[in-house]
């Protein structure tokens, strides 16, 4: 199982943002999240693979906590 959110984060800051379409639209967490997942899949070859990523909207966490992921 794969941390979405870190993973396109990282891949985000971690190559240059001039990586673009024709249109400027920025494609540099897309290549660098599709490189990792691609490492990570041929380096460890597991048996099935799943990605989570986290909701835009509030979860029943933050009813129980308004402080949950408050920083973020």
């Amino acid at each position: 199982m794969l941390d979405g959110n870190s993973l396109t984060y990282r891949a985000f800051f971690a190559l240059p943002t001039d990586m673009a379409t024709a249109s400027g639209q920025v494609t540099n967490a897309v290549f660098g999240f599709t490189s990792m997942f691609a490492y990570m899949v041929k380096d460890q070859q597991p048996d099935g693979v799943l990605v989570a990523f986290d909701r835009p909207e509030p979860t029943f966490r933050h009813e129980a906590n308004p402080l949950y992921k408050a920083q973020r």
